[in-house]
């Protein structure tokens, strides 16, 4: 049986993450929306630490990674843990290691108080929906989405 391990991504582990992003992005259709280099990354997760990311091997090899970062509900007065992005590879799939991640993750949020362990999911992604439905995540469908960028943010400005 091959070895998986979680573990917190090093700069070296930047060049690969993003090979997986982008393909993650290719399974989205949203490849055009791609803008980050290793560069932003590694300063996103190592200067700044807007972030954090893993990476998730098997055998030593990187087969998918998980970035997430930690937020508040001011109705609970505590932390939470946001999951921007878990990605393996389709031929690493159905082995339990999404649910290895969630179990990783839940650990953190059992170390740091966290209340709350959130993502979004595409309407399309049948195979995470199914997966989600299994842990008993609930579906936040009282909810909407919004988002600005680009020229929409920068006309605030």
């Amino acid at each position: 049986m091959m070895a998986f391990e979680i573990c917190e991504s090093k700069k070296e582990d930047l060049e690969k993450i993003l090979e997986l992003l982008k393909e993650f992005a290719i399974h989205e259709n949203m490849l055009d929306d791609v803008k980050c280099t290793t560069k932003e990354l590694e300063e996103s997760f190592f200067k700044h630490e807007y972030a954090k990311a893993l990476s998730l091997k098997v055998d030593g090899e990187i087969i998918g990674y998980v970035m997430y970062y930690f937020t508040f509900s001011s109705f609970w007065g505590l932390g939470g843990l946001y999951l921007e992005d878990i990605y393996i590879q389709p031929k690493h799939r159905k082995k339990g290691y999404a649910r290895a991640v969630f179990k990783y993750l839940a650990q953190i949020c059992k170390e740091k108080n966290l209340k709350r362990l959130e993502w979004v999911c595409l309407n399309d992604n049948d195979l995470g929906i199914e997966f989600y439905t299994k842990l008993n995540a609930r579906h936040m469908n009282e909810w909407r989405t919004y988002r600005l960028e680009g020229k929409n943010l920068e006309a605030l400005m």
